[in-house]
């Protein structure tokens, strides 16, 4: 069996978002493969839609 190298594996799966936290305004870290954000302040968990929908009716 041939070996390769996951460049994926040794990478951080948390991307920083964009977005501040709904709760306490700090910011959010985004973990793309479970469609999820967290907040770097008061570790709430959101769905990344609901980040997503409440920052579209702000605008």
């Amino acid at each position: 069996m041939a070996e390769f190298e996951n460049p994926y594996a040794q990478a951080n799966p948390f991307v920083r978002a964009h977005f501040d936290c709904l709760n306490c305004g700090g910011k959010l870290w985004e973990y793309a493969i479970q469609d999820r954000m967290v907040c770097e302040d008061c570790r709430e968990l959101f769905d990344s839609s609901e980040i997503f929908d409440e920052s579209i009716a702000h605008e």
